[in-house]
């Protein structure tokens, strides 16, 4: 459908009302010309008077209608043209009234000209300042785009950059509430931004007064026409009665001019009705957009689309509202979800645990957070925004430090923060005080690079403990597995020198030899003890044991221990507390920590016992916590980390075996506590032992788990049948056992050995080792013996069990029962004499 104007509509309905006035005007002129003879008269005082008062009338509505395209010129010539055209219009409209016979009625309209003049002439007067005040408003841009950013000043009033606010106030000012120029006008009170701000609240006041103005001159220039036209009117109607008269005298000779006149008159009379209409229906359709616009304006996003459908200027300024109303609602989408996204960022900004930092490609610092500043203990306003990168360093550098990277070598910061830039860098820094500082950059792909800072120090501190931990379990399960092994090779070791030293004859060097042999396979067979006790295997029989009272018991032995020259003081503070542990290997501890506390004082010093209720480090176990603290040389860090390790020692070589504190540790981890040892080099050092608590209504004794030990009576060349597979250890026991009076048959495993007892072949003792080479152990050979073949003939032939474990550990993992008959290895000749005792 071809777009047809508003105007061209107007214009349209004015020309056909134009043609059929024109018509009732030829029509009236015709029935006026057959009655020209009767209303000669009339013709020459009477028409003219209308014709003018009409064409007055008319005059003055298209005075009326040049108003409003004069109030809108937005062009200086625009302003000048129709002014001139206004002035042009009223001497036109003075001529036409001057042409008026009625003296009173042109003075009248003189007057009403005059005052409809005057509006005319203030209309354009404000139009001309309004449009000098806009050209002034350019003017400023100008100045705006000149006007650096003062240092240090930030303009809120709107979320933009620099002064393109202020450019958008002076683009769009009658948009902008009073209250933001106001703002406006306190925040830029120096400068010359301040000028413009001044000067553009005075300018919105100014065209805010104009607009209102503007639209009163408007309103009366319309009052005032229609009230000339009223007026008017009213004169012609006065004409038009006296035409009546006249008329009466003629009717005969207008009357079909009438019936004309009557159907053009409802011709017109239907125009003017299509007229109003489509001025109402433009009128709301008109509203309806200024009411959607002002919804949007105050953020209301919810209204509907426009029901407008129309081929002229409002159809179009629907659909491009229309638009523009998606547009907004999508930018105040957009500007909310980049709202909720920047307050999300900076929450979790500001909440980090780790320290962030971001720097600029030219290196200066653009932003970081609170866990930056507190990570360095930095004052909340000692940084800012541009510092220096090296400034920055040195502020976070407090004291001493080192910086090594991942391979814990140390490397220079000036290469680091260079290659910063480019690759991403990982490295740690170590202060004085014990923290460690992990940092983690990355660059930036528009340049700079961004940095994570971890606090390690907790971590660090865990990972060794760990380690530390770590190291003395697989130290612990060495040692085990070599005193195992160790007990095995001792056994046959000690059962050869046994038997080399019945053997006669001997010559005395000989004999002398032998002993001293014998002598350090004892001392090995105590090594072994010592490990067992690192590993936290050897045998214990915890009691019930009052801690002050054993520490007040041994005062004295520890006193001439560690010799006069040293004072001994104690400091008891659990009289009434209780632990379940071994007192003699308790006792040994404290005596062999005395002791290390006596070597580091050569020249004498301070020896202190204290003992007090906590509970266990990490953990909320009652325990008693025995602390042991001297003012010797103290321990460096080096040997602190190692003194627990088996046969670590600082002393010279033969003076220690190492084992001390290795066996300490074990028997404290053994009894179900925690050792912590604590130094200051050349100070002092301090060796705090904590042992569970036992509640006072529950102590009891407790049952110590002996080894049991049996006596088999056995006729002489008794049958035995030994089960060992390591054939040293066997050929030693099958002599001993042959030494003894015993018929001995050797087996390795012990499915050989229910192989011959389901062949009927029956011994009189079985003597077997634990750990055997087939799938069945000693442990559960004793037991099928004992249980499955119960009531049989063989039900009654006993087993000895052996290892070179410890009895507790044999017990756990072999499942070994109470009643089993064991032997440790390594035992003498005797010992073994003690169990199978063969009657001569």
């Amino acid at each position: 459908m071809r777009f047809i104007s508003i105007r061209q509509k107007a214009s349209i309905i004015i020309l056909v009302i134009s043609v059929v006035a024109f018509f009732m005007v030829a029509i009236g002129w015709q029935s006026m010309r057959v009655s020209e003879a009767t209303l000669s008269d009339f013709e020459a005082k009477t028409l003219p008077e209308i014709s003018t008062s009409l064409t007055l009338a008319e005059g003055v509505a298209q005075l009326a209608a040049t108003a409003p395209y004069t109030a809108g010129s937005g062009r200086p010539f625009q302003l000048q043209t129709e002014s001139k055209r206004i002035h042009l219009r009223i001497l036109a409209l003075r001529g036409v009234a001057n042409s008026l016979l009625d003296s009173s009625f042109r003075q009248s309209i003189d007057i009403r000209l005059d005052d409809l003049q005057k509006t005319l002439e203030e209309l354009v007067s404000l139009v001309r300042e309004e449009l000098y005040i806009r050209e002034d408003s350019y003017a400023q841009q100008f100045r705006i785009r000149h006007i650096a950013p003062q240092e240090g000043k930030s303009y809120s009033v709107y979320p933009r950059q620099g002064l393109d606010w202020l450019l958008q106030l002076l683009e769009s000012p009658d948009n902008v509430p009073d209250s933001i120029f106001n703002k406006l006008a306190l925040q830029s009170h120096h400068g010359e931004a301040a000028d413009i701000a001044q000067y553009l609240l005075a300018a919105h006041h100014r065209l805010a007064q104009i607009q209102e103005r503007k639209r009163y001159l408007l309103i009366s220039i319309r009052a005032k026409s229609e009230a000339l036209s009223a007026q008017v009117s009213q004169f012609v109607g006065r004409l038009q009665k006296k035409v009546t008269r006249q008329r009466e005298s003629v009717s005969a000779f207008v009357s079909n001019g009438q019936h004309w006149i009557i159907g053009i008159s409802v011709f017109l009379l239907l125009g003017l009705t299509r007229l109003y209409w489509q001025s109402q229906k433009m009128t709301r359709d008109l509203q309806a957009v200024t009411r959607d616009m002002e919804q949007l304006s105050l953020g209301r996003t919810d209204a509907h689309r426009l029901p407008i459908k129309r081929n002229d200027e409002i159809g179009t300024l629907a659909e491009a509202f229309e638009v523009f109303r998606c547009d907004a609602i999508r930018k105040l989408e957009v500007t909310a979800e980049l709202s909720e996204q920047k307050h999300l960022l900076e929450t979790i900004f500001d909440n980090m645990n780790d320290g962030l930092s971001v720097f600029s490609a030219d290196g200066t610092l653009l932003a970081w957070n609170p866990g930056y500043e507190q990570l360095f203990s930095l004052e909340p306003n000692e940084l800012s925004r541009g510092m220096p990168i090296n400034e920055v360093q040195r502020r976070i550098n407090k004291g001493e430090h080192t910086t090594l990277n991942i391979e814990s070598k140390q490397i220079q910061m000036d290469e680091v923060n260079v290659a910063r830039h480019v690759r991403s860098q990982s490295f740690e820094r170590h202060f004085e005080s014990g923290k460690i500082i992990e940092f983690r950059s990355k660059p930036m792909p528009e340049g700079g690079f961004v940095t994570l800072y971890t606090d390690l120090t907790e971590r660090k501190s865990v990972e060794s403990q760990l380690r530390q931990a770590q190291k003395m379990e697989m130290l612990g399960q060495l040692t085990g597995g070599v005193a195992h092994d160790f007990n095995n090779l001792l056994a046959a070791i000690m059962g050869n020198l046994q038997m080399l030293a019945d053997s006669q004859p001997q010559t005395a060097d000989q004999t002398r030899y032998i002993e001293r042999a014998l002598a350090v396979s004892e001392k090995s067979s105590n090594l072994v003890q010592r490990l067992l006790a690192f590993s936290r295997r050897q045998q214990l029989f915890p009691v019930s044991t009052h801690i002050d009272d054993l520490i007040e018991g041994m005062l004295d032995l520890v006193e001439y221990s560690v010799g006069a020259h040293i004072n001994v003081s104690c400091d008891l503070q659990c009289a009434d507390e209780v632990s379940l542990i071994d007192p003699s290997q308790l006792e040994n501890a404290l005596l062999n920590l005395a002791l290390n506390s006596a070597a580091a004082m050569p020249d004498g010093g301070q020896l202190s016992f204290s003992t007090k209720r906590c509970t266990l480090p990490d953990s909320e176990v009652a325990a008693v916590r025995i602390k042991i603290e001297d003012s010797g040389e103290g321990i460096s860090d080096a040997v602190l980390s190692r003194i627990f390790e088996p046969f670590f020692t600082t002393k010279p070589v033969g003076k220690g075996s190492g084992l001390g504190l290795s066996m300490i540790y074990g028997f404290v981890k053994q009894s179900g506590g925690e050792i912590k040892v604590t130094s200051e080099y050349g100070k002092w050092t301090r060796v705090c032992l904590f042992l569970p608590a036992q509640r006072q209504e529950t102590q009891t004794v407790a049952a110590t788990k002996k080894v049991p030990i049996a006596k088999i009576s056995l006729p002489k060349e008794s049958l035995l049948w030994l089960l060992e597979d390591d054939l040293a250890v066997q050929d030693t026991l099958r002599e001993q056992c042959q030494k003894m009076g015993l018929l001995v048959q050797c087996f390795e495993r012990a499915e050989d050995v229910l192989a011959a007892l389901e062949m009927s072949f029956t011994p009189d003792v079985i003597l077997s080792d634990v750990n055997l080479a087939g799938q069945m152990n000693g442990v559960e050979l004793a037991h099928h013996i004992k249980h499955e073949r119960k009531g049989e003939q063989v039900g009654s032939v006993p087993v000895v069990l052996m290892s070179g474990l410890p009895y507790e550990e044999v017990m756990q993992k072999y499942s070994l029962d109470e009643t089993d008959i064991f032997l440790s290895k390594p035992f003498t000749i005797n010992d073994l004499g003690g169990v199978l005792k063969v009657e001569s």
